[in-house]
């Protein structure tokens, strides 16, 4: 067998980047349309626009308690001479005016309920003076005001959310106020893990000699949720080129997307490689970023795709956060499926390689637009706590071998700093 290592495709980060997204289209396709419960919808991706197809609100209402009044009425009203209205009504909201307001009348509707015809305004409650049959206006209240009028919100035929809009509280709110119990959104792709090594053991596991906890394939996972993908089967299995490639096999059967961690490095007699050596479209890759340059990855057929990710675990954590997590996300259609990037002034020196783009992990302090960015000790991709001080990635691009202290670099955020 033909030196695997030696097949290794050398590749700039920015032609690795264009060749995972170039599975977009492919991996989308396998993607549906589902309808979920309002319940179910948080995060999930709009598979269509929603669009008004009433007015909000629904008719015109009171904003506050008060009294339903003409504005004609309650004109020269002042607390030296109060204006006296007899009270026709009292109308909660879910109810509906009975009566109509007319000169010298007023109805005492309750926030949301609707405005009695008649009346132009609702007069606060707080500027009345209230007497059993009557009630003696204080202020006067111009037409309008206090009430919310129909469509005031939304006309009917209006979008309200776009297409490939991500699912937060606010948007479960209108399409609940526009009646809709589910929401139209695109199925997540289904992600498998694929862990391998002897040496790991769960944690809660007691650890034999030479024994590890396995962290790697638990922070995948929770990486894949994070993304807005399904995380589908997380197995993890010994280190027998056959059973490796039993297990790969199952998982493309049952999954769109299949990550497997370790691996991919130079070595040609990992089980890994030995599986994936005869599945067609699987590249093996030597990618000019820190950390994680050893990778391998296919778009398959029917649109499946298979990522080799490294098996450090801060390796493994950056090749998904900086290719396969905006993979995901492009494939559910979000329109802006990476990270937002921020600028900061560095702390202190890195020390890079040119024509390498290095990925290190940050703590960011000060305010937005006066970021400085200090390393989170220790950059070895095994440095598991590294990733959980780190706000985010600073970015040492391929034309430096040095970032000096007090230089301006690129932050991609991770989270917002404290």
């Amino acid at each position: 067998m033909a030196s695997i290592a030696a097949a290794a495709r050398k590749l700039s980060f920015e032609d690795a980047q264009a060749r995972v997204l170039a599975a977009v289209p492919g991996l989308a396709a396998r993607l549906v349309v589902e309808r979920v419960s309002l319940a179910e919808a948080l995060g999930r991706v709009l598979a269509e626009p929603l669009v008004a197809h009433q007015a909000l609100p629904l008719f015109d209402n009171s904003a506050v308690d008060g009294y339903a009044v003409r504005a004609a009425d309650v004109a020269a009203a002042t607390e030296a001479n109060p204006v006296r209205l007899s009270v026709l009504e009292r109308v909660g909201a879910g109810s509906v005016p009975e009566r109509t307001v007319g000169a010298g009348q007023a109805i005492l509707v309750m926030t949301g309920a609707p405005l009695p015809a008649g009346a132009d305004c609702v007069l606060m409650r707080e500027r009345t003076v209230e007497g059993g049959e009557d009630v003696r206006s204080l202020t006067p209240a111009r037409a309008g005001e206090n009430v919310r009028p129909r469509g005031e919100d939304v006309r009917e035929g209006d979008t309200v959310v776009a297409q490939s809009t991500v699912v937060g509280p606010g948007e479960i709110a209108a399409l609940a106020a526009l009646g809709h119990a589910e929401a139209a959104v695109v199925s997540r792709p289904r992600v498998a893990v694929l862990s391998t090594g002897d040496e790991l053991r769960d944690p809660g596991e007691p650890l034999g000699p030479g024994q590890i906890y396995d962290s790697n394939s638990h922070a995948m996972r929770a990486a894949i949720v994070a993304s807005g993908a399904e995380a589908g089967e997380v197995w993890r299995v010994r280190d027998d080129p056959k059973v490796v490639a039993g297990a790969l096999r199952s998982l493309l059967e049952a999954h769109d997307v299949v990550l497997s961690l370790g691996g991919v490095s130079m070595g040609d007699f990992d089980p890994v490689k030995l599986a994936l050596a005869e599945i067609p479209g699987v590249e093996w890759w030597r990618v000019a970023m820190r950390p994680g340059g050893p990778q391998a990855f296919g778009a398959l057929d029917e649109g499946r795709v298979f990522y080799g990710l490294p098996g450090n675990p801060v390796s493994s954590s950056v090749v998904f956060d900086r290719l396969a997590r905006p993979l995901l996300r492009a494939a559910m259609g979000i329109p802006s499926p990476d990270r937002p990037i921020v600028r900061a002034t560095l702390s202190e020196v890195v020390r890079s390689a040119i024509g390498r783009r290095d990925f290190v992990r940050v703590r960011l302090t000060g305010e937005p637009g006066a970021w400085r960015a200090s390393l989170t000790g220790s950059q070895s991709s095994g440095a598991v706590t590294s990733l959980a001080r780190a706000d985010g990635l600073g970015v040492i691009p391929e034309d430096l071998e040095t970032a000096l202290a007090g230089s301006t670099i690129q932050v991609i955020l991770w989270r917002e700093p404290a």
